[in-house]
This record gives C-alpha cells, structure tokens and sequence, in this order.
C-alpha cells in the first residue's frame, strides 16, 4: 500500500478532528457548526473558501497555469438517530449520530487541504466541496442551484464512501452505475365510505389497494428484464378511522429503486398501469404521484478512479466486481453536470453496517481517502 507519507503523518490529527465531529453531529443542511469548524481549519491551512449551496463549504487552491479543474466532494451531515456506542467520542447529542461515516468523508478532504497547503505543484486548479444535507435534504441540488457549475468550469469530479464489510485497505471502482436512482410514489385511491356492515352501499377502496399492492410485487418479475435490478417497497399504508366504517380514501406509499434509468422509467409507466387497471376493476379512482428523488450514480471515467486506486492500495486491492449498490447518494446530482468517479473505500470487514446504531467511521481509512484523492490529482493535473 503507498500511501502518501505526509497524509499518514496528519493521521493523529485528523483522528481527533473527525472524532470531535463524531460527538457533535449536525443533521441535514443544520451545520451551522460543523461548518465553521472547516472554515478554521481552511483559514489555518491560507486556503480561500466561499460558502455554497445551504451551509456548504467550497475551497479553491490554484497550482500553475493549467485550464483543467478538479473537484473533490465530501458530505458532512449526520442522522436522526440515538448511538448505542460507548466510546469516549460517542454522540454527545441525543437523537443524532454520524452513523454513516460523513464524518470521516469530511476529515478526509481537511487532510487533502492540509496536504494542498504546502503542495501547489500541479497546473490546474483543485475545488474542495464540503456538502451539507446529503440523507435526503437535497444538499447536492442546493449547491447546483447556487450556481456551482456556473461558477467554476469542473472538468471532473471525484467522491467516495466508505463501505463495510469491504477489506480495510480495498477500493472498490465500478464501472458504470455505483449507486442506484431513488423514486418515491403515493397511490391515492379514492371510493365512497359507509357502514362496515354495509359495502354493497358502499364503494370500498381497501379492496383495490389490495390488489395495487399485489400488483406492484409483480413488475419486478415480470417487466424488469433479469439482467437489470429493481426494488420496489410498499412503506407505509394510510386509511380510515373505524372498526365499523369503510372509509372513502386510502394512500399507499412506497419507495423504487433502478440502477438504470430506462428501467426506471419502465417502472414508473407501470406502477400507473396497475393504480388505473385496479381502479377501473373496483370501480374507484386511482392517482398516481410519482417522484424521481435521485438519479442513478454513473461512473463515466472509471478508469482514472481505477489508476489512482492502483497507485494508492496496489492493484490487488482493487475491486472491479461489486454488485452496484440499491442505496441512493445525492453525488449523481453532480454527475449530470460533469465527468467522474465514486468510488467505495473498504471500513473493514467487521464494521457495523451503515445506518446502524453501533456503527463507527474506520480512522485507518482517512489516509487511503485523503492519498486517493493526492493520486488522482496526480493523474489529471
């Protein structure tokens, strides 16, 4: 493994700073504080910064005369969860915990600034982004909105998450989809409410959910082709107030993932398909609100993430056939306006799994993100 021996003597401090971030988390684009702890440590490194987005945090360090400019991503935001962890850097905030590891992504990126600090000698130009409101806040698109790309011309951009049950010291490169699409949907089904010792009076719209629901189960198996992947959950079901009454409206909710956007849109028309069919069957009326909340993550340069996670961890630990993953990340926001590459970077094989309770970012990892990021420079500038 080469990583960069400067990064790994910055690793005592930078354990403490994603620790200190660890105990106090911020949720979603409420990072206030978090924040201006990034604002100190660019001010300490003499790295200009200009805020972005909502409570997001964009750094510049110019190096020769190059055109080409690269930008590297991190999230900062935590979860609305209780941590059943005891270490001494637990959440000292009830309700909230970095549960996710964004508090390593963002210590990775101060060490890369530090780094930058005293090395410039690239052509080009480097952005640091620290990005608020990554767990469904819609961050991303906030920073987009703000007029990043109108700002800066990014020829590319580079991102990663650590990822349990991935070897400490692996990086894994897709080539393609990283990371799959999430849509959201309401189905509101609407009939005519009465007496429950009554329905031939009535027109019961439970009975039409039942088989929307039934019907949902099928698109995967029968639409998707088997080569693609597709998930689509029923969440939550909402309807009536009565033991003894039909009521005349009834919502069901669920959440769809596609790690191909053709595919996603063929789940979209027939999720409509079965609300209408079912609707039409029963006599009611079925509408359909169907929203596209992240876009599928695409790797377009995967071999530039691919040479520099070589020249990091060796290519042995580079891994090139992991499944892409169903879970969603705003970064395929970012990936719509320029070329780049996520990348996962293994948190050890006996880490908690993200979203958990006992779950606890890996501090070995931050030099092999911050090294990565040096090697990727390398690489285009």
């Amino acid at each position: 493994m080469a990583l960069n021996s400067e990064v790994l003597a910055l690793l005592d401090e930078m354990k403490e700073i994603r620790r200190n971030i660890h105990r106090n988390p911020e949720v979603g684009l409420d990072t206030v504080e978090t924040a201006k702890m990034i604002k100190s440590k660019l001010d300490e490194y003499g790295i200009p910064y200009s805020d972005c987005g909502v409570n997001s945090v964009v750094a510049e360090v110019k190096g020769g005369d190059g055109d080409t400019t690269v930008a590297f991503r991190v999230d900062f935001d935590a979860l609305e969860m209780d941590e059943e962890n005891d270490f001494a850097h637990k959440s000292q905030v009830e309700g909230r915990m970095h549960a996710c590891g964004h508090d390593g992504h963002c210590t990775s990126l101060i060490a890369l600034a530090a780094y930058l600090s005293k090395h410039r000698d690239f052509n080009g130009t480097v952005l640091l982004l620290f990005q608020s409101g990554e767990e469904g806040y819609e961050g991303a698109l906030r920073v987009i909105e703000d007029g990043f790309f109108d700002k800066y011309k990014v020829d590319y951009m580079f991102g990663f998450h650590n990822w349990p049950g991935l070897e400490t010291g692996k990086i894994a490169v897709h080539n393609g989809a990283c990371m799959a699409s999430e849509d959201r949907f309401e189905i509101h089904v609407t009939g005519k409410s009465g007496h429950a010792s009554m329905p031939h009076v009535s027109n019961e719209p439970f009975a039409a959910v039942a088989d929307i629901i039934k019907g949902l189960q099928s698109i995967i198996v029968r639409k998707v082709p088997s080569h693609e992947r597709g998930v689509i959950s029923i969440t939550q079901v909402h309807g009536g107030s009565m033991r003894n009454g039909i009521p005349d409206r009834v919502m069901v909710q669920g959440n769809v993932r596609t790690c191909n956007e053709e595919v996603q849109d063929l789940i979209e028309e027939s999720i409509g398909q079965v609300a209408k069919g079912a609707a039409i069957m029963y006599g009611v009326e079925a509408e359909l609100d169907y929203v596209r909340k992240h876009p599928v993550l695409v790797n377009s340069v995967p071999e530039i993430g691919l040479k520099a996670a070589e020249k990091v961890v060796g290519a042995d630990n580079v891994v090139t056939d992991m499944e892409s993953s169903m879970a969603a990340e705003d970064y395929a926001f970012f990936m719509k306006h320029t070329k780049g590459c996520y990348v996962w970077i293994g948190n050890g094989s006996d880490s908690a799994a993200l979203h958990n309770s006992k779950y606890d970012f890996n501090d070995k990892i931050l030099p092999v993100a911050a090294s990565f990021f040096i090697a990727v420079i390398d690489e285009l500038l």
